[in-house]
């Protein structure tokens, strides 16, 4: 489905590159090449080169190539000794695919903190696509390579140590106890000082997510949202923070972040309170979306979708289709819509509220 498109990027960092002449440059590329077509399963794609890195962009489901290309690598030899795969996903779209181009290519940098020596070769995996294949029944054990000055985590493959000692103590999150009572009293500037002294001594997402509240309260929408996005790059797994990248971003751009949010849930719905209600949101947020780049048919079908998984949301739903009648210069449908919208929510607070006493007894 489009609006759900993504891309798997795999950067590949040829071993040796430097001891090797021209011919046989050229043959490390042509086997590389030989080594990855097969993740693709046949789909079509871009290729990259400059110097010892080729970059593959594959129109496949990332969870499907990371692990069709680990196959390969067991199967085959990966080629030089030394031989680097940094592997990420991302939306199919012109930014979001070029985000997941330098993403994959930030993880062949980071295979040098996986693997002192020269390994036969290594793979890096990134955060989030590690936690969509970790349980496939072919997934080898991964070890986590730990971000630097707060970076992103990835994983990486042969892991070098034991799986007890790779793994990391558990997380205290820290909320930002202290910050709260700022907050809630408008004392955004203060709450900001509070949240930034926390994050010196124990970054977490909490306090992250916060901080770009407080960001979006005194008006700086650029940079709530390029906190938010820091964030989810170091906290994949912290969905509150999804629907938020709705607010300032390019449509392909907000896209990926929404569609990876309505993966997560659906993998994981405990990670939420109300995980049928968030579902929800971001179907509607996609339809938004959709809606704004044209495309009415998918952009129908997610609101359709949207009012079958949460069905009392009520009018939200009517109200995203109003805007959409808006946008198309249908004044009297957007009109329509809202007061079936108004109707909707009014029935709904009434069957909410419960009757006075002694209103009805019998006299």
């Amino acid at each position: 489905m489009d609006e759900y498109a993504q891309v798997t990027c795999i950067a590949v960092g040829i071993g040796g590159w430097e001891r090797l002449s021209t011919p046989q440059r050229i043959r490390a590329r042509v086997e590389s090449v030989e080594r990855v077509r097969p993740s693709g399963r046949g789909e079509g794609g871009l290729i990259f080169a400059s110097g010892e890195v080729l970059v593959f962009v594959l129109r496949s489901e990332p969870a499907e190539a990371a692990v069709a290309l680990l196959d390969v690598l067991r199967c085959h030899k990966p080629g030089r000794p030394g031989t680097r795969f940094g592997v990420t996903s991302g939306s199919a779209g012109p930014r979001s695919g070029a985000g997941a181009v330098a993403e994959s290519i930030r993880l062949l940098r980071r295979s040098h903190h996986h693997q002192g020596r020269e390994a036969p070769f290594t793979l890096i995996l990134s955060d989030l696509l590690h936690w969509h294949v970790r349980d496939a029944p072919s997934m080898p054990r991964f070890q986590r390579i730990h971000g630097d000055a707060f970076g992103p985590d990835c994983w990486g493959w042969p892991a070098e140590v034991p799986l007890a000692s790779a793994r990391r103590a558990p997380r205290i999150p820290v909320r930002p106890r202290q910050a709260l009572p700022l907050t809630h009293a408008a004392d955004h500037v203060s709450a900001m000082e509070e949240l930034r002294r926390v994050l010196r001594v124990r970054p977490g997402p909490e306090p992250l997510l916060a901080l770009g509240e407080c960001h979006l309260r005194l008006g700086d929408r650029r940079a709530a949202v390029e906190t938010w996005r820091y964030l989810l790059r170091r906290y994949p797994l912290m969905p509150a923070a999804y629907p938020l990248m709705d607010l300032d971003e390019p449509d392909d751009v907000a896209q990926g972040y929404l569609t990876d949010g309505l993966r997560i849930i659906r993998a994981r719905p405990a990670l939420v309170a109300q995980p049928k209600r968030f579902e929800h949101d971001l179907l509607l947020a996609l339809a938004a979306r959709a809606y704004r780049r044209g495309r009415q048919r998918t952009g129908d079908r997610l609101v359709n979708e949207a009012a079958e998984v949460y069905p009392a949301a009520g009018a939200a739903p009517l109200r995203v289709l109003a805007v959409e009648a808006v946008r198309r210069g249908d004044r009297e449908g957007a009109r329509r819509l809202l007061d079936a919208a108004l109707a909707r929510a009014s029935d709904r607070r009434s069957r909410e509220e419960p009757f006075p006493s002694g209103e009805h007894e019998d006299t």
